[in-house]
């Protein structure tokens, strides 16, 4: 039988082994992290196509529902149109609303855009009172300023307020 081998190194400690281990399952997911974030993220200054929907809403406290097609264009020179028509009613009282709103907008931190110079157009088929568009639907003052929430996707666009999303809006062919 041949002599054992005898090393003189010491062997590592378990718990050496495990921090070092952890250290490195640690350095590798940050790692990942960080190449899918810079591979997958979508950074936009602008945002050029147009998109559309059909959305009803219906509020049950405030006697409101409404059916509404949305348009929705955003350009690369950071202008935009959005135009709603639909039918809305309020305490049993139906109307009809057909307007546009031309903008300019900035896109902070890739997904607000910050909406200015705000002009409403009316269409003279609209008879709904614009108390009652600004409460519900959307604000009708002619150069407010607002903030609008856009999460892109590959064919659609998730426009929201500030603090939940609002409709899905899919986007033309261009």
């Amino acid at each position: 039988m041949p002599p054992a081998i005898i090393s003189t190194r010491p062997l590592m400690k378990p718990k050496k082994v495990r921090i070092i281990g952890f250290m490195l399952t640690v350095f590798v997911i940050v790692v990942t992290i960080t190449w899918v974030m810079l591979v997958h993220r979508k950074n936009y200054s602008t945002l050029d196509n147009d998109c559309s929907a059909a959305v009803s809403i219906r509020d049950k406290s405030a006697n409101f529902s409404a059916r509404l097609n949305i348009y929705l264009s955003l350009h690369t020179d950071n202008t935009g149109y959005l135009d709603i028509v639909g039918r809305i009613s309020e305490a049993g009282v139906s109307y009809t609303t057909a307007r546009s709103w031309r903008f300019d907008y900035i896109l902070k931190n890739g997904n607000s855009a910050y909406l200015t110079r705000l002009t409403m157009d009316k269409r003279a088929a609209d008879n709904s009172p614009d108390g009652l568009v600004d409460r519900l639907i959307f604000s009708t003052d002619t150069g407010s300023e607002r903030y609008v929430k856009i999460a892109v996707l590959k064919n659609a666009w998730v426009i929201g307020n500030l603090y939940s999303p609002q409709f899905l809006c899919l986007i033309g062919d261009k």
